[in-house]
């Protein structure tokens, strides 16, 4: 499992498309902010606060007496309904000050210590403040004062954007950039998550030659390549699948014709006793029932064999013991040695090493020699001749080898020896059960071999015939090679 934060990761491509909205979404409200929405609220303000101190000035001027203290606090305080967040300030020639909001500017005014100078360009904490708008007050011709509009100029951020206020109207822009930012985000998503759907129809249709191009290195990237990859092993499995099922139908087209041949000399041996318009005699007869008996022991042959060769296959355990596979061959040699003589063939034990100990089952071993043996005695012509040798091999391996100077098999087939039901053309033309055999032989002799970790071989003899190495490991301090 990749751990967060190893190797590219769409995290770092989402946060930095945010980071980049936020910054177009921040420049983009400075932008704004300073080029259209400022001029308009400060158009918008001079106009109203116009308006206020020309309210203000005629209103003392048209009064009957100048007003003072909460009388003129009273008349600023509503015309500063017009103009908030803006103060309006009457100053007097006579020095008198009064603004509204009331007090608020006079306490500035104070903490200055200089009431006869301009406020504009003053500043306390939070700002600057700027006179918008400023009337003269006449009575007559004589001037009694001046109505000024003033408001704060709020300290800015960096860049010039403006304040909280202001910045909340702005909020629509960056919803906006971001929205779009999203969009462009999701589609690219969507894009590379429809070309994982697109694969994942193709496969469930049985197309497995489908491929993403998907190289990015990020999670969906790597998802893309974990899909290829198990697109890849399905292809491969289905590839074996395929090859099994073909081997299957084989092995059963096989099975059916070894089958079909005993049960068609049975059927027509039965058929010819039964039939009273055919004459058979007594030695016919027992001919005919011998015949039976024949091909009913080539039949329960080859059901043993399958069923062996099928045990084999699925994993039955093996009963595993040390043995000296020397002492094992020398027996069985023993055991067949009449059988040979009787065919008129010849049969010799070559032994290069004294005691050749493994671990191994024993009669599963003793069955690889005897069906080594047999398949000599049925292909061997008379007068032939079958030599069994064992040797210590390169490893602590031991190698027996069965040669014999027979009709042998052409090089081309050599792989083919140990397939089920083999046909070889040194056969006579025909199968291994034509000549007595079940044909699974050599195919049981493979499967034991491999169960024991060995390995099994066939090549040609020289000058002539064929020749069977089976090797298996050793075991034990005895497998070291001995003088005989």
């Amino acid at each position: 499992m990749t751990r967060f934060g190893l190797g590219r990761s769409l995290f770092w491509t989402i946060a930095a498309i945010f980071l980049l909205t936020t910054v177009v979404g921040t420049l983009l409200q400075a932008l704004v902010a300073s080029a259209v929405l400022q001029p308009l609220e400060a158009r918008e303000a001079k106009a109203r606060a116009e308006l206020a101190a020309s309210a203000v000035a005629g209103a003392i001027a048209a009064a009957p007496s100048p007003p003072r203290g909460a009388e003129l606090d009273s008349l600023l305080e509503r015309q500063r309904e017009s103009v908030r967040p803006a103060w309006i300030v009457f100053r007097g020639t006579d020095g008198t000050i009064a603004s509204a909001p009331a007090g608020r500017f006079i306490a500035l005014e104070g903490s200055r210590g200089d009431s006869s100078s301009s406020a504009t360009g003053r500043q306390d904490a939070r700002g600057r403040f700027e006179i918008i708008a400023r009337r003269a007050v006449t009575r007559g011709p004589t001037v009694i004062g001046e109505v000024q509009v003033m408001r704060r100029n709020w300290s800015r951020g960096a860049m010039g954007i403006v304040g909280s206020r202001n910045s909340i109207l702005l909020f629509p822009i960056a919803i906006i950039a971001s929205a779009f930012a999203g969009l462009v985000l999701v589609r690219l998503l969507v894009r590379r998550l429809h070309a994982m759907e697109i694969l994942a129809a193709r496969v469930a249709e049985g197309d497995l030659t489908v491929r993403l191009t998907d190289r990015s290195g990020d999670e969906i990237g790597r998802l893309a390549e974990q899909l290829n990859r198990m697109t890849e092993r399905l292809a491969v499995a289905r590839s074996q699948i395929e090859a099994t099922e073909l081997e299957r139908r084989q092995l059963f087209a096989d099975i059916t014709h070894e089958l079909a041949t005993p049960l068609t000399s049975i059927r027509g041996y039965a058929e010819t006793m039964l039939d009273p318009g055919v004459p058979v005699s007594q030695e016919e007869r027992t001919q005919y029932v011998r015949g039976l008996l024949d091909e009913s022991r080539r039949m329960d042959l080859l059901i043993r064999d399958l069923f062996d060769l099928a045990r084999l296959e699925a994993g039955a355990p093996l009963s595993r013991v040390r043995l000296d596979w020397a002492a094992l061959c020398r027996n069985t040699i023993e055991r067949f040695e009449p059988r040979f003589r009787r065919a008129g063939l010849s049969l010799s034990w070559n032994q290069s090493a004294h005691e050749a100990w493994i671990e191994a089952d024993g009669h599963r071993m003793e069955q690889v020699l005897e069906n080594l043996l047999v398949n000599a005695l049925r292909y061997v012509p008379e007068g032939g001749a079958v030599q069994v040798e064992l040797t210590p091999e390169s490893g602590e391996r031991f190698g027996l080898t069965v040669r014999d100077n027979g009709p042998g098999i052409p090089a081309e087939e050599l792989p083919l020896v140990f397939k089920r039901f083999y046909r070889g053309a040194g056969s006579s033309g025909g199968t291994a059960t034509d000549q007595g055999g079940s044909g699974l032989g050599l195919a049981i002799v493979r499967e034991i071999v491999e169960r024991h970790g060995g390995t099994v071989r066939a090549r040609g003899n020289t000058p002539r015939g064929l020749a069977i190495t089976v090797e298996l490991p050793g075991r034990g301090p005895e497998t070291k090679e001995r003088a005989s």
